[in-house]
């Protein structure tokens, strides 16, 4: 695929990703928990990760996080999106590309969920300088396998799709 192509398709997929995750913002999450949500907008990431390089991926995540944190919580959440957001990411790359044959894209979406809400923890622990927010993990330990699955079933339809139309094919 010619660079040309390739910078329209990162483009349709960083735009894809802010709207998803936009639109996320106003879907009531059933659960009534802080810091819960589905984390549709990784639909996307692993879209990328199936079709794209590293630095691709790591770029669609970083710009996504950057924009939806300005148009909607204010850059005060950015640590905790980067941190999430880019070590997800980079966690489910490598799954995908060193062990998809262990892991579905299911596992790895699990996986990248708990990711996620660890190195957001992580780095809340770190700012506020208290450990006693990590006790918040096993919650968010739970919601993270539940939304994994959700979004990562959501994935694999979605790449199934992409693969049987060709649609990045070249890629």
């Amino acid at each position: 695929m010619n660079k040309k192509k390739r910078d329209a398709v990162i483009i349709i997929l960083i735009c894809n990703a802010i709207l998803i995750s936009l639109l996320e913002l106003i879907i009531p999450v059933p659960i009534p928990i802080p810091g819960v949500k589905l984390g549709l907008g990784n639909i996307i990431t692993i879209i990328a990760i199936v079709f794209l390089d590293l630095k691709d991926v790591l770029i669609i995540v970083f710009l996504r996080c950057i924009v939806v944190a300005v148009l909607s919580k204010g850059i005060t959440v950015l640590p905790f999106s980067l941190a999430g957001g880019l070590l997800s990411a980079l966690i489910m790359w490598l799954l995908y590309k060193k062990m998809s044959r262990v892991f579905s894209i299911k596992g790895i979406s699990i996986i990248g969920a708990i990711t996620h809400n660890m190195a957001q923890l992580t780095v809340a622990s770190l700012i506020l300088r208290e450990t006693v927010i990590l006790y918040y993990l096993p919650i968010l330990l739970i919601s993270a396998i539940i939304t994994g699955l959700i979004t990562g079933s959501i994935s694999e339809l979605t790449v199934r799709e992409i693969e049987k139309r060709g649609n990045f094919s070249g890629m």
